[in-house]
């Protein structure tokens, strides 16, 4: 990047540049930070483009000693620079540029408060990291070119942004999509290996196969000539703390190979459908989530897992719950798949006894159409009970005749909310869970005013209450009539972009569905560990004689 730069600047610029770099790497930070603000104070008065954009990148620096060094003050200077500059940087800089250095200065921020001794991991203390979050999903949704430098950066910056809501489903998702194009990048692989042993705490589960899934990638990282000594320091610590851990369990890895070719043979017999929700992040199974075997050939995901047993008397309650939305989730998967992959299958058959006027107006239409339209209104609804689920587990005030909807029963938003609204809103940050977190988090990229998705909720709305028109580019593109132009209660949407966002919809619901079995399970853990005599039962499936039912016993699980 210095180098690609370099041709904008004077000779002694680049050399200043290339010292404060060279400072920052060896950890220097006040000699950093005094060259810095000397070149800024030169810069008050800038006289010309380049002089904007070395201002810019003086305060990218500035971030990045913040965040090495936890120097709040030099993160808070970088951040007010670039906001203030960002009408002078437009055709130096781009948009999405300055939103993903916005990201890492929210970050940062966010980094450096969660350290402080009186810091709540409650969601009223977690603006700086929503905030990140949306600039890194401004920047996501303007980089569509993965050839572009800043394309892995900033895929792995949402991905740590996401982690640190607790979203792990998502964040394992972009560190994948990631390691796909780029499976050497050191920096992907060490945050998916950090990543899995989040998955073993948060889920309160492991395999062999997690654990050295992490140790190899933390190895591959540590391989990386681009990467400071430092960090390759912790990827070590962090390498035989694993090994430690492996060989306790008695781990074998040849035994390990040998176990996952042959799941890889059982794998190739799946369907191609289980396929196909398993290449794109679609499947309800815990193994799914970082391991494509036959592992996960099916969607097992359960709130008190089968090897565990549970006294909480909410359990069943939110099993049922659980059963219900992991029914919808797998209709609204199927529908997706037959309206985009087999083109409609069986139901194709249907579609030559219904006839519509031909209007020239390019409408997609017909069984594939509204297959994919009900697929996008499904997820919306399992967003609901996820909500109304959450308000019963919690106890949360509420009216009796309140419609609890997932976006927006958290914060009051309204200039005169009710009682009800602002007692729930403190009572939820008494809570402290990180899948509560990651389930508000998932709210605020819906919600109208400053959600980076909030024109699903948009479109889920016209689906239901308007005339929402899929526009096929394959089809007339003239609307000869005008109805278009007639109707203001028409939305018009390209049919390939709803298809695209409503996979995205989908891998957004799943992140849900798991987060929510994520906070029911660890609540029941709390719970549990609270009392020392209980009753216990242990869950099996529907019709299935792999896992049978537990005995009810008084005291331990069996």
């Amino acid at each position: 990047m210095m180098d690609q730069l370099s041709k904008y600047f004077s000779v002694e610029d680049n050399e200043l540049r290339k010292h404060i770099l060279d400072l920052i790497n060896s950890k220097r930070f006040e000699e950093a930070l005094e060259i810095i603000n000397d070149r800024l104070l030169l810069l008050n008065n800038c006289s010309s483009k380049v002089d904007h954009f070395l201002k810019s990148e003086l305060a990218g620096f500035l971030i990045d000693i913040g965040e090495e060094g936890w120097q709040e003050n030099a993160v808070l200077e970088g951040l007010t620079i670039i906001e203030k500059e960002r009408e002078n940087l437009k055709g130096i800089v781009t948009e999405e540029s300055i939103e993903y250095n916005l990201g890492k200065a929210k970050s940062a921020l966010f980094k450096i408060h969660r350290k402080k001794p009186d810091f709540r991991y409650v969601p009223k203390n977690i603006n700086y990291v929503i905030e990140s979050k949306n600039h890194y999903w401004k920047s996501y949704k303007i980089v569509i070119d993965q050839k572009k430098k800043l394309w892995p950066k900033l895929i792995i910056n949402l991905a740590n942004a996401l982690s640190s809501c607790g979203r792990i489903s998502e964040s394992l998702q972009y560190y994948d999509i990631v390691l796909e194009k780029f499976p050497d990048h050191p920096m992907a692989n060490a945050s998916r290996a950090k990543e899995l042993l989040w998955l073993k705490i948060l889920s309160g589960g492991f395999s062999q196969n997690l654990l050295y899934q992490s140790k190899c990638g933390y190895e591959k990282a540590i391989k990386s000539d681009e990467v400071q000594k430092s960090l390759k320091d912790i990827w070590l610590k962090e390498i035989n703390n694993l090994n430690k851990a492996l060989d306790k369990i008695g781990f074998n890895e040849k035994q390990l190979h040998e176990d996952l070719e042959e799941t890889k043979r059982e794998y190739d017999l799946l369907s191609q459908y289980r396929k196909y929700c398993i290449k794109h992040h679609l499947t309800l199974s815990e193994h799914s989530l970082y391991c494509n075997c036959i592992g996960s050939r099916r969607d097992d995901l359960l709130i008190c897992t089968h090897h565990e047993s549970f006294t909480a008397e909410f359990i069943p309650v939110m099993e049922k719950v659980l059963n219900r939305i992991k029914s919808e989730f797998s209709l609204s998967r199927l529908l997706f798949y037959n309206s985009t992959e087999i083109d409609g299958g069986e139901f194709n058959k249907y579609d030559s006894e219904v006839v519509f006027s031909e209007l020239f107006d390019s409408e997609y239409i017909g069984t594939n159409s509204e297959m994919l339209r009900t697929s996008f209104r499904l997820c919306f609804g399992i967003l609901d009970k996820i909500a109304t689920s959450v308000c019963k587990l919690f106890d949360l005030p509420r009216k009796k005749s309140e419609h609890i909807y997932f976006e927006s029963f958290w914060e009051p938003r309204s200039k005169s909310p009710t009682k009800e609204q602002r007692d729930r809103w403190e009572k939820i940050n008494t809570i402290t869970n990180i899948s509560l977190i990651a389930l508000y988090t998932q709210a605020t990229d819906l919600i109208s005013e400053l959600g980076e998705w909030h024109f699903f909720k948009q479109w889920r709305n016209a689906l239901e209450h308007n005339l929402f028109v899929l526009s096929s580019s394959d089809e007339f593109d003239h609307d000869i009539f005008k109805i278009h132009k007639k109707d203001p209660d028409i939305d018009i949407v390209d049919k390939d972009y709803f298809i695209s966002k409503t996979l995205q919809m989908l891998q957004f619901t799943r992140s849900a569905i798991f987060n929510f079995v994520f906070l029911v399970r660890n609540e029941a853990r709390k719970i549990k560990s609270q009392e020392k005599k209980h009753i216990s039962y242990v869950l099996r499936f529907k019709n299935d004689t792999e896992f049978l039912l537990g005995d009810v016993v008084d005291g331990d699980a069996v």
